[in-house]
């Protein structure tokens, strides 16, 4: 098991329109926030500002180690491929800065890490803030899965995906 004592982490719940990030070293939370993009811009520039956000969010934050939850995507999900896509842009992005291999985890090693697995988003926030003791609920609940996915890959979760 790889050891993140004193790594700062970044975790990074990938999306094409709101994308989750936390940052944490040890048991601090360092920031947390969302990467918004518009409906209204094309996808191009959607990607193009995601992949420079990450760059800024990297050369700001100087994380030692990504974390990234895999999308899931039920057969009637439309934006599949603009979340693909954009997850394809953050892995770029953060190859760029330095940390070319992220750790990738699934939704239910993230739930299971912070709360239980099913949990809803209600719940992954209140446990976020339980484990970092924050005096209030991280919100967007977006932000609050970048902290859980940070804290996933903290504790030693990983998917094993190449």
């Amino acid at each position: 098991m790889l050891d993140f004592t004193g790594k700062i982490i970044l975790g990074i719940d990938p999306a094409i329109a709101t994308i989750g990030y936390g940052v944490i070293r040890d048991s601090v939370v360092i920031d947390y926030g969302v990467i918004k993009t518009s409906k209204d811009m094309p996808i191009f520039e959607r990607l193009k500002q995601i992949h420079d956000d990450i760059c800024e969010l990297c050369q700001a934050l100087k994380p030692d180690v990504a974390a990234l939850e895999m999308p899931f995507f039920t057969r009637e999900n439309t934006n599949a491929g603009k979340v693909l896509r954009a997850l394809g842009v953050i892995e770029l992005a953060l190859g760029e800065c330095g940390l070319g291999s992220p750790i990738f985890l699934h939704q239910s090693q993230v739930k299971s890490a912070v709360s239980k697995y099913g949990a809803d988003k209600s719940e992954v926030q209140r446990a976020v803030m339980m484990i970092f003791s924050l005096s209030e609920l991280p919100k967007p609940d977006d932000a609050a899965d970048g902290l859980a996915i940070a804290y996933a890959a903290q504790i030693g979760m990983s998917a094993n995906i190449k």
